[in-house]
């Protein structure tokens, strides 16, 4: 139930902050290695922050992973 408070949490701000963002139309030119965009600056702010939790889940659950198997590999051991 915690979760889902958090996440509905979450999508709130991100809702808020599309609609604050919404208001302002001003665009920015984003430079890729290869490429480049013109967004405008909420999106490139919205592109960022997905990004971030993008990364930061990525890395959590890469953390857990090892130490789920670190574990399992240690428990697997002593039982023989």
């Amino acid at each position: 139930m915690r979760k889902l408070i958090y996440i509905l949490c979450f999508v709130a701000l991100v809702v808020i902050g599309l609609f604050f963002g919404s208001i302002n139309q001003q665009a920015a030119e984003l430079n890729y290695f290869i490429a480049k965009a013109e967004l405008r600056v909420v999106d490139i702010a919205l592109l960022f922050l997905l990004l971030g939790f993008a990364i930061g889940l990525s890395l959590s659950l890469s953390i857990l992973f090892k130490l789920k198997t670190k574990r399992w590999f240690s428990k697997a051991i002593s039982k023989t």
